[in-house]
């Protein structure tokens, strides 16, 4: 079929001079296929920001990253982790001169950075030199090999050095004040800028960092002592395989070395139960990592749920198309048959309809791409996820082109077949045709496919939400209102924080200040210990240090015993058992605990601890895990994490800043509720419930359209069925039933088919919690009314119409 491009020029204009004469329809087309490919642009660009991050690197089938993973209580494996005991197993590699040509660790830590008037807290990398040779970390300026290797040299991003110098330029080889918390206590020492860096990319392995220093640098000091041993897994350890050796052999190696360590001391003897190895190694291609690496699983999920989505906008809105047009298509029969009649041929009809498909879906494409742009920044404060893909690029637009290309071949071909099939001496005559009885129960199927997904999609946002919800109103056993927490950063020595203590409580309303090791609910569980009662050995989570009055400031009840003001009275042998943890120790109540000797620790410690309280269980873990038996260690020695008590959060913000500012010499603190702080923990399922709800939110847009188009469509075919109804007196609530037999049966058919199925998909994510939200039917109930109502509003324009409908006009 040759076309000529006259003529390709004449259907285009024959098309917008179609759309121009109905705006109301060209908008809902164009919008609903704009908003559908909107979300196709921004899929595509997270799946290749997601996948291809690192796999892009050259030479990334022979990089690889070291993951572990490990035992915990009872036996369980935890996931795979990034943060291998990288010291140790770089050594045994070298040592055992394994076949790589490149080894380098990575380790993220914060610290404080001063030059002049401007300070900031950073994210550093420590890193060894090779990393340069693994990570294509080229400088704009400088020499990163001499900063990584100089222990009095760092490097900078351009956003790090723009924060400090204002102008990166200016950064290069001035020098920098740094200062921490090391080993030995603060420190406070100067270095210089010996490269600079390009910002990087936030999806990559190496993560976010404004600061990138070598080991020998006075950060990575306490980095360096825990790298020594081969069961404290805290840094990325990368590789570049030699010519010939593979991610399998390595893994093995890295395998059989762990293997031939001696197992720690203290290790819970239920830590193995099950039989098995006490951690196990793997080695991932930079090629795969993206799909299989470390915290792939949510990655996947993730990947997934918003492809499908996507997917399911497309077809949906281009099913609306296919169903407004078909109407438009039926209405223009005289147009249809005038033109035959004149000698257009089937392949000249052809042409005409996929231009017109053509014109809208590149218009919807334009208009989307501009939508992409323009969500972009709400999509990566709700996913927390920075676009490295350029959306307005020149591949995301080629790419946006093809599947406009795609759209409109896949709806014109359609709407073609229906001119097509109109008889042209009946449509010159002002017979009216409908697409025949397969198109009317075809346009029903797919509107009813497009209810099923809406509601589908409605009951499951129903049912995460709500599950979301459920996890953050349920009761911890501690209260959280009106507390506020932050992590007091490197500044001055410890001696000095009684003083600051004292300083917050005379802030305006403050009503109590207690500090402890780490805020509830956040990293609070996260060590497991085995400590010997009456019933014998017993694995135990050690929950936090805590500081003086920390039970009375959360309203933990005491349920035995007692702990003095400033914890004096209780050495570094004194431990506070939850009511469950007395309880699996064998004690046959609180009391009969306090006073009781235990044996245990963290590993390769034992010694004997003495319980001098009970409190009632806190519940800090996350609502997939069940209740573990916590203890807690009293101390009067100062600890990092700050909580306070207001009474008027405003006020003591205010005030709270210009005193920490005063401490640290900085403004980057991050003061929060200690309710946000709990609620970091369900950040991934809160981002997941609300990309579900977007999903949703368009699938529901769409299938209010089709239910527009199906409106349409039936009043068109009905309008004299209607009139005659009427003239032997029909009423206008006759005239609804008529028309919404038709519309409730698309409704109910579209629930009946897409409930059940957001029912088994909800069982399966609400069967990953312990903790389980009382749902019940309320999701398939909730989706249901939705969709009646949307439904309604949808066709009301119709039923008006169809109830103006005048007899006299209509029989002419």
């Amino acid at each position: 079929m040759n076309i000529h491009p006259h003529s390709l020029a004449r259907h285009l204009r024959v098309g917008w001079r179609q759309l121009v004469s109905d705006p109301g329809y060209a908008a809902i087309v164009v919008v609903g296929l704009a908003v559908a490919i909107a979300m196709a642009v921004l899929a595509s660009a997270f799946v290749r920001d997601k996948l291809w991050t690192d796999a892009a690197l050259p030479g990334a089938d022979r990089l690889i990253s070291f993951e572990w993973r490990v035992r915990g209580p009872g036996g369980k494996q935890t996931e795979w982790f990034d943060s291998v005991p990288a010291g140790a197993l770089a050594q045994g590699l070298k040592d055992s001169k394994a076949p790589v040509e490149a080894l380098a660790r990575a380790y993220q830590v914060q610290v404080g950075l001063r030059v002049g008037a401007r300070a900031a807290q950073v994210q550093a990398l420590l890193s060894d030199p090779a990393l340069a040779e693994i990570f294509p970390l080229k400088p704009l300026a400088g020499d990163l090999k001499a900063a990584l290797s100089n222990p009095e040299g760092l490097a900078l991003t351009v956003a790090g050095a723009e924060r400090l110098f204002g102008d990166s330029q200016a950064a290069l080889g001035k020098q920098v004040q740094v200062y921490g918390l090391g080993p030995e206590g603060a420190y406070k020492i100067s270095l210089t800028v010996q490269a600079l860096l390009p910002t990087p990319s936030r999806n990559s392995m190496l993560g976010d960092y404004e600061l990138v220093a070598g080991f020998g640098s006075p950060p990575a000091k306490s980095a360096q002592e825990q790298m020594r041993s081969w069961w404290w897994g805290n840094a990325s350890l990368f590789a570049r395989l030699a010519p010939g050796a593979t991610a399998t052999e390595l893994a093995e190696r890295a395998q059989a070395m762990h293997d031939a360590q001696p197992l720690p001391p203290q290790m819970p003897a239920d830590f193995l139960a099950g039989g098995g190895k006490a951690a196990y190694f793997r080695a991932t291609l930079f090629s795969d990592y993206g799909w299989q690496g470390a915290g792939s699983p949510q990655r996947r999920l993730q990947m997934l749920s918003f492809g499908v989505a996507a997917f399911a906008a497309l077809l949906l809105a281009a099913i609306n198309f296919v169903n407004l047009s078909s109407v438009r298509t039926l209405r223009r029969q005289r147009e249809v048959g005038l033109r035959k009649s004149l000698g257009a041929s089937a392949s000249q009809l052809l042409v005409q309809f996929l231009c017109e498909a053509l014109l809208v879906a590149v218009l919807a494409g334009a208009l989307g791409l501009l939508l992409a742009w323009w969500a972009a920044p709400v999509f990566e404060s709700l996913m927390q996820h920075h676009f490295d893909t350029a959306l307005l690029g020149p591949a995301t637009v080629a790419g946006t082109f093809v599947l406009c290309l795609l759209l409109g071949l896949l709806t014109g071909a359609p709407l073609a077949g229906i001119a097509m099939r109109l008889p042209c001496a009946a449509s010159l005559a002002g017979r009216q045709h409908s697409e025949g009885r397969a198109g009317r129960w075809l346009r029903r199927a797919l509107t009813l496919l497009q209810f099923a997904a809406a509601a589908a999609l409605a009951a499951l946002a129903c049912t995460v939400l709500w599950q979301n919800e459920h996890a953050g109103s349920r009761d911890l056993g501690i209260q959280v209102e009106d507390r506020l927490a932050f992590d007091l950063p490197f500044g001055r020595g410890p001696a000095e924080q009684p003083a600051l203590l004292q300083r917050l409580k005379q802030l305006p309303g403050v009503q109590a200040v207690t500090s402890s090791r780490d805020v509830p609910g956040r990293n609070f569980s996260s060590n497991f210990s085995e400590f010997s009662g009456p019933k014998g050995p017993v694995s135990m989570r050690v929950g936090n240090e805590i500081g003086p009055g920390f039970f009375d400031f959360y309203g933990a009840r005491l349920l035995a015993g007692r702990l003095s003001t400033d914890h004096l009275a209780e050495t570094d042998k004194a431990l506070v058992l939850e009511r469950s943890a007395a309880l699996a120790l064998g004690f046959a109540s609180p009391q009969d605990a306090i006073g009781q000797t235990l044996k245990g620790g963290q590993f390769n410690e034992s010694r004997d601890r003495q319980v001098v309280a009970v409190v009632e269980d806190i519940h800090l873990e996350s609502t997939r895990e069940a209740h573990q038996p916590t203890l807690f260690e009293p101390t009067s020695k100062p600890l990092n994490a700050i909580s306070l008590r207001t009474s008027d959060a405003a006020a003591t913000r205010a005030a709270l800043k210009p005193l920490l500012q005063q401490w640290v010499d900085d403004e980057t603190i991050e003061v929060m509720t200690v309710a946000q702080q709990l609620a970091r923990q369900y950040a991934e399922d809160r981002r997941l419930g609300w990309l579900i709800a977007t999903a949703a939110g368009v699938a529901l847009l769409m299938a209010c359209i089709g239910i527009y188009a199906l409106a349409t469509y039936t009043l068109r075919l009905r309008t004299r069925e209607i009139v005659l109804r009427k003239l032997h007196g029909a009423g206008h609530r006759a005239v609804l039933l008529l028309l919404m037999r038709d519309f409730g049966a698309v409704v109910a058919a579209g629930c009946l088919l897409g409930l059940p199925i957001a029912w088994w998909v909800g069982q399966l994510y609400l069967g990953q919690f312990v903790a389980r939200a009382p749902l019940g039917l309320w999701p398939l109930v909730f989706a249901a009314g939705l969709l009646a109502v949307l439904t309604t509003l949808a066709t009301a324009r119709q039923l008006r119409a169809a109830f103006a409908l005048r007899p006299s006009l209509a029989l002419q």
